[in-house]
């Protein structure tokens, strides 16, 4: 029972150090955030800090990790139809809800570590249905990986460019969007052959 007690206590430390450093993200740049400015935002003691993270980086990598985590849980729950690549509109609307959070990485420090470390899992997933479309009938004129990257990097591309509008298209208008953009080249490259 004390192990279960110790680590909820840790976690909501965690979650409260977390939640300081992206409100802080909002309000200046990474760099210019020091560890003090985490712990008075957070009220939580230095030695209690560094008994869960080793400096400020290792907290942003941690933020990170949670922010991929549930965007792949999001797309995992999210993608019930076998012939979908990618469930960009269910993907849209979950950054939509998560704005604020989605809003400190996409503009701060950990963007280019979140778009890459995203691109990849993401690639991953559509390639994994890609093969199961060819495997079903399909032949793909490019090889399943680039396939994959193009429209995870399509998907990324159009979420950095909702950011920059400061999300003044719907979800649903940024899915039309990304489904002109990639779903032509998608039906060409996994039609069946005869």
């Amino acid at each position: 029972m004390n192990a279960a007690k110790n680590d909820r206590r840790s976690r909501r430390t965690r979650q409260l150090l977390g939640n300081a450093l992206v409100e802080l993200m909002l309000e200046k740049n990474f760099e210019s955030i020091t560890v003090q400015d985490i712990l008075d935002r957070a009220d939580i003691g230095r030695s209690t800090f560094y008994a869960h993270f080793t400096d400020k980086e290792s907290l942003l990598i941690s933020q990170i990790e949670n922010v991929i985590h549930e965007l792949e849980q999001h797309t995992a729950q999210a993608s019930g139809a076998e012939s979908m690549l990618l469930p960009s509109l269910e993907l849209f609307r979950h950054v939509k809800d998560q704005r604020r959070l989605m809003q400190a990485f996409v503009w701060g420090r950990g963007a280019d570590i979140l778009m890459q470390d995203f691109q990849v899992r993401v690639s991953k997933l559509i390639e994994e249905k890609i093969h199961s479309t060819v495997v079903n009938g399909g032949r793909v004129e490019v090889p399943a990986s680039v396939l994959a990257k193009f429209v995870a990097s399509t998907f990324l591309m159009l979420l950095r460019w909702w950011f920059d509008e400061d999300m003044r298209h719907t979800p649903e208008q940024m899915d039309e969007m990304f489904q002109l953009l990639v779903m032509p080249a998608i039906c060409q490259m996994l039609e069946p052959r005869d």
